[in-house]
């Protein structure tokens, strides 16, 4: 399979917010309620997600990207400047996401390390991951890579608060 990965720019959100959209169905059914599964797909949330992530598509220290496996888009991730107040001065990997049908071919790694690689970039040396308790195979994945679990805060939906595992790379 050959494989790009490429920064979000206005080009390229609307297949970003949709992989996105995709891969939560996919990935969250049975943990986070389906009202809210349905309705980040509808076509007013995905529009309303387009333009919040345009307005924000300069801020350096706020960094998306796609992947994109034999022509299409496939999965996303999105690093930032931690807005937790218990890490306020490293890194977080705030979202990493693969559609079904390329989990398992070691895209997450690849997606893992370009995220840590932009981390640095940003002038951090460690970083932090939230991973939805429910979701024990990504949980599985980040102690996998090095995470220690530190602590878990709460994951707010509307009509709906999860608990979510936060794991630290002390060094990246």
């Amino acid at each position: 399979m050959n494989y790009f990965i490429e920064e979000l720019n206005l080009n390229n959100v609307s297949d970003y917010v949709k992989v996105n959209a995709k891969a939560w169905q996919e990935t969250y059914k049975g943990i986070v309620n389906d009202v809210f599964l349905e309705l980040i797909n509808t076509k007013e949330e995905i529009n309303n997600s387009i333009e919040r992530i345009k307005k924000s598509l300069n801020n350096p220290f706020n960094k998306s990207f796609l992947l994109k496996v034999d022509n299409n888009y496939v999965g996303i991730f999105k690093v930032c400047k931690s807005h937790d107040d218990n890490y306020k001065d490293i890194g977080e990997l705030q979202a990493l996401y693969l559609l079904n049908d390329v989990k398992h071919h070691g895209f997450g790694k690849i997606l893992f390390e370009k995220a840590k690689e932009e981390i640095k970039q940003m002038g951090f040396n460690s970083m932090i991951v939230g991973c939805l308790s429910g979701n024990t195979n990504a949980n599985n994945f980040y102690k996998h890579m090095g995470g220690e679990l530190v602590s878990s805060r709460d994951f707010t939906l509307p009509n709906q608060i999860l608990k979510e595992k936060v794991y630290l790379f002390r060094e990246i």
